[in-house]
C-alpha cells in the first residue's frame, strides 16, 4: 500500500544524502591550473603625426588554444591598462591553456573607454606576436597603426 512503508522516504533521504557528499567530495571540481610567471615589457608607439594622449588599454592572448577540429587561435588570458612609451607588466601564464603570446593594445584617443563607435572612429590599435615565447621574460613592442581593429583583424595574419 502506498504510504505504509516508512522505510522507504528514509531510504530516499540516504541515497539522496550520499548523492549530495559524493558530488561534493568525490567528482574533484576544478582541474588545477599550471600557471608560470612571465614579466613583459615593451614599448608602445603611434605613427607620426598620431595623438598619443590618453589610456592604452592592453590584452594577452594565447596565440592558438586547443586541439583538432576546436583549435582556435585568440584565446583571451588577462588585460591590464598603460599609457603610450615604455611599460612593463607581470602575469601568470596558463601554460596548459594554450600556445604562443598575443599582445594586442589600443589607444583611447577621445576618452570614452570604447574602441570606437560608429560615429567617432579614432582609437588606434595593434597586435604583437612575441616569437619563440616560453613562459619568463619577454618583449613585445606594439605599434598602435590600424584604426578601430580587434585583434582577430590582425591575427592569425592574413596569407
Amino acid at each position: 500500500m502506498i504510504g505504509t512503508n516508512m522505510e522507504c522516504p528514509r531510504t530516499v533521504w540516504i541515497a539522496l544524502l550520499a548523492t549530495f557528499v559524493t558530488s561534493l567530495f568525490g567528482c574533484g571540481g576544478e582541474p588545477e591550473i599550471r600557471v608560470e610567471r612571465v614579466r613583459l615589457s615593451g614599448n608602445i608607439s603611434v605613427p607620426d603625426g598620431v595623438d598619443s594622449e590618453g589610456t592604452v588599454y592592453v590584452s594577452l592572448y594565447h596565440a592558438w588554444a586547443l586541439a583538432g577540429d576546436l583549435r582556435h587561435p585568440v584565446e583571451f588570458i588577462e588585460a591590464f591598462e598603460t599609457t603610450t612609451g615604455a611599460y612593463a607588466h607581470e602575469f601568470d601564464y596558463p601554460v596548459d591553456g594554450g600556445e604562443g603570446l598575443l599582445v594586442y593594445a589600443w589607444l583611447d584617443a577621445d576618452g570614452d573607454e570604447t574602441l570606437c563607435t560608429p560615429t567617432v572612429r579614432i582609437d588606434r590599435a595593434g597586435l604583437t606576436e612575441v616569437q619563440d615565447f616560453v613562459p619568463g621574460d619577454a618583449t613585445a613592442d606594439v605599434r598602435l597603426i590600424a584604426p578601430c581593429a580587434g585583434p582577430d583583424w590582425f591575427y592569425p595574419p592574413a596569407d
